[in-house]
């Protein structure tokens, strides 16, 4: 078994028997250095975090998707990973709307409630370790989306991020290609672009493998960085 006594967990759910009893599991596993109960907001999370001697509070934080305050899912990501958490939604992930939003905020996975305790902790020790946890379900569902604004990637310039993502680096796509480097420089910029138009950033190499996942162009594994 794969234990992780350094890490921290906490819960950001606006439903307090939730947060509770989530922290109540998760502390009879055995498997974490501690659990918080968070706080029902982002917001109000953050908060306790600034006010702690502590530089971060927890290292994993399970995010709700429909927090009481109508906060958004992208914002509330966003705010976490920019003071350095790593982000694991927990929800009852029927919103497809919703997780979009969560996992372009930089959202590290996604977690459904109705999943055993023990596929929560496996995925909360994945997050820890920098890898990003999303199933084959919940992509099926988010690439089946209506709704959804994909960022029309031309055949060569698929060809490019799947080779990126898979964890080549610029040269060796060129060889793969049979193009220069500076043609490959040239297709991760328009990559780039195209994202950043339809609201989906993609500036560093791991939001580029979160696009590509995303899109279908490779699969949820952890890339090579």
């Amino acid at each position: 078994m794969n234990y992780a006594p350094e890490i921290v967990v906490a819960i950001i759910d606006d439903h307090e028997a939730i947060r509770v009893g989530m922290a109540a599991a998760l502390r009879a596993s055995g498997r974490f250095a501690g659990v918080r109960e968070g706080a029902a907001t982002v917001a109000e999370f953050l908060a306790v975090g600034s006010s702690s001697t502590e530089p971060h509070i927890a290292d994993v934080v399970l995010l709700d998707l429909n927090l009481g305050d109508d906060s958004d899912p992208k914002e509330n990501a966003e705010a976490l990973r920019a003071e350095g958490y790593r982000v694991l939604v927990y929800s009852i992930a029927d919103n497809v709307r919703l997780l979009r939003r969560a996992l372009t905020g930089g959202a590290d996975g996604v977690c459904r409630k109705a999943d055993p305790i023990a596929d929560t902790v496996e995925a909360i020790v994945a997050v820890a370790h920098g890898r990003q946890v999303i199933s084959q379900e919940i992509l099926a569902a988010i690439e089946g989306d209506a709704g959804y604004v994909a960022a029309a990637l031309g055949p060569r310039e698929r060809e490019v991020l799947s080779l990126y993502a898979a964890g080549l680096e610029i040269p060796q796509i060129g060889r793969t290609l049979y193009i220069t480097e500076n043609s490959v420089k040239e297709y991760l910029k328009r990559i780039r672009a195209k994202y950043t138009q339809v609201d989906r950033p993609a500036a560093s190499k791991l939001e580029l493998f979160r696009r590509a996942v995303e899109d279908g162009i490779v699969p949820p594994v952890e890339p090579r960085v």
